[in-house]
């Protein structure tokens, strides 16, 4: 692209790499705007979403995002401007992402459980000209944080809601008042081509963990993330694709919402996460593929009124995000038979790009393998402490680089300099092997991070906000095994001379303090010294014992 054509802070990809991309044929050059268009011209009255509150076909899709697109242009957002969006599972997400689009501005994925300590860091990094969210999610009322927010942010101008019958705050819109107030026929049909972005900009920016443990922004373009998205799903026209997760996470959007979209399938938005709602959803809207993490899919199995439902529809379940245990894969086997249907478990992702697995693509993966990569243009390996590559079957960390991976964090140099090699591979943060089949072990963790159903929580994030408590002298925070979630945050603690401190005034504290329920550990264990390494840091690795074995002492964890 050329000089001063992208989005500052990103990193774009260097030209003979997005060359060879696209002549291998991995990048399609397409927008996000060009798969619309197409399934509209072609599917115009097929469903496109389907969700509790409405149906639209891709030609009414198509004319809500268009009607926004340009209420976004009126409103005063161009290209390349921030938007973050903080909205629940439902339609409205769907067609504010697709009216960004329209006009190349850049969503920043959030979810909508995330309070004041995650989206005010996400305010400073991405300095967003707008925010997206609902006026309401269950009994949390978004206007306080709007206000809180709005009064230190000096980039937002544009609050907008989803209307849910609360008034507004002030100098707020929202987005169906947005769609109202643009009458399509003022505006020539190819209006909205004169703002299509080019391919390789930046399409969205989803957020994860970094190694400095405060949340990292990853910029993702059109032609890599479709290239997700078509690599890791196969579907027909006549398929409805069930999203059960949180709707701003990489693992939907490259499943459920992207896959729907790029195939011109149907989008069933679930409303909630639990297994009741996904039963539900199956059985009315007739769902034929639906995506999970591994504590869902347990759920699931587990659900007392499980046969109550009629599953019929259901061609393909499978679980990411997370681990999956060897005995719940078997059971969902067991289970797949019985109803006709396929599933496949225990594949990798990130939101950085890379993902492997086998089951979708019918590979015989040996036992405890991730499989392969799903992109065949991605190039995966393993190294040592000295970035050299590692013979087939050692042990080291996993890189990878090709048209699925990432070029960079956002605003990160230093970041960056720690997460690619000298030649560009990605550092995944992942110990594993490689055999001489192409076959992906997994065998540790190098980077410390927390897996909790499907969540990344990064263990420094809550530490620094432990250490603003009062009465807290040093603290770390380690994952401790969970039979249902995978791992769970616990919390050790030294305490300042003659203080005390509960769990339950632990997370009072840290909730006044903004901390969202993601950063809330889920135990205490007050300590009157933290054991260290020989070279001064804190031993995490002893501190994972002790709770392991404490929890094996009183019989839970597993």
């Amino acid at each position: 692209m050329a000089a001063g054509h992208y989005l500052q802070g990103a990193v774009p990809y260097p030209e003979e790499l997005a060359r060879a991309y696209a002549s291998e044929g991995w990048w399609m050059n397409k927008t996000y705007g060009d798969i619309l268009d197409f399934w509209e011209q072609f599917r115009p009255n097929s469903r496109a979403i389907i969700d509790e509150r409405a149906t639209l076909t891709y030609r009414e899709l198509k004319q809500k995002v268009d009607s926004l697109a340009i209420a976004f242009l009126r409103l005063g957002i161009r290209q390349y401007d921030r938007i973050i969006f903080q909205l629940p599972n439902r339609h409205e997400f769907v067609v504010a992402f697709h009216a960004a689009q329209r006009i190349g501005a850049v969503p920043v994925l959030t979810v909508a459980r995330q309070e004041y300590q995650e989206i005010s860091h996400f305010f400073k990094l991405a300095e967003p000209i707008a925010w997206i969210m609902p006026s309401k999610d269950g009994t949390r009322e978004f206007a306080p944080l709007v206000e809180r927010i709005r009064a230190e942010a000096s980039s937002l101008k544009f609050p907008i809601f989803v209307n849910d019958g609360l008034s507004l705050p002030s100098s707020s819109s929202s987005i169906e008042q947005l769609i109202e107030s643009v009458r399509l026929s003022d505006y020539p049909p190819d209006y909205l081509q004169r703002f299509r972005p080019d391919p390789n900009d930046v399409t969205m920016i989803v957020t994860t963990g970094g190694t400095t443990g405060l949340p990292k922004g990853v910029p993702r373009t059109h032609n890599s993330f479709l290239t997700n998205v078509r690599y890791t799903n196969t579907l027909a026209p006549a398929d409805v694709v069930g999203l059960a997760t949180p709707i701003g996470h990489t693992m939907a959007q490259q499943g459920a919402v992207g896959s729907s979209m790029f195939y011109g399938a149907t989008l069933a938005i679930i409303p909630g996460p639990r297994a009741k709602d996904i039963l539900e959803a199956i059985d009315k809207w007739g769902i034929t593929h639906v995506a999970m993490v591994p504590t869902q899919l347990e759920d699931l199995l587990n659900y007392p009124e499980l046969d109550r439902y009629s599953l019929r529809s259901l061609k393909q379940f499978q679980t990411a995000g997370a681990a999956l245990r060897h005995e719940t894969a078997d059971r969902a086997h067991a289970f797949a038979a019985r109803i006709g249907a396929d599933f496949y478990g225990g594949g990798y992702g990130s939101s950085e790009g890379p993902c492997a697995g086998g089951g979708m693509r019918r590979l015989t993966v040996p036992p405890g393998s991730i499989g392969r990569p799903y992109c065949e243009g991605d190039h995966w390996k393993v190294i040592d402490d000295s970035e050299q590559e590692v013979p087939f079957g050692a042990e080291g960390e996993l890189v990878c680089k090709g048209p699925t991976v990432f070029a960079g964090y956002y605003k990160s140099e230093g970041e960056n300099r720690e997460t690619f090699t000298h030649n560009g591979y990605y550092k995944t943060g992942d110990l594993g092997r490689i055999d001489v089949n192409g076959n992906i072990f997994i065998t540790g963790r190098k980077k410390d991070i927390i897996q909790r159903g499907g969540e990344g929580i990064i263990p420094k994030q809550i530490e620094d906000l432990l250490h603003q408590l009062p009465n807290v002298e040093q603290a770390a925070v380690v994952g401790m095994p969970d039979a249902r979630l995978g791992e769970r945050a616990c919390a050790y603690v030294v305490l300042k001379h003659g203080a005390t401190l509960t769990f339950e005034a632990m997370v009072r504290l840290l909730k006044e303090n903004g901390a969202g329920v993601l950063l809330l550990p889920e135990r205490l264990e007050v300590v009157d010294a933290l054991p260290k390494t020989n070279v001064g840091k804190i031993d995490k690795k002893a501190l994972r014992t002790d709770i392991i074995e404490k929890l094996r002492k009183l019989g839970a964890g597993n």
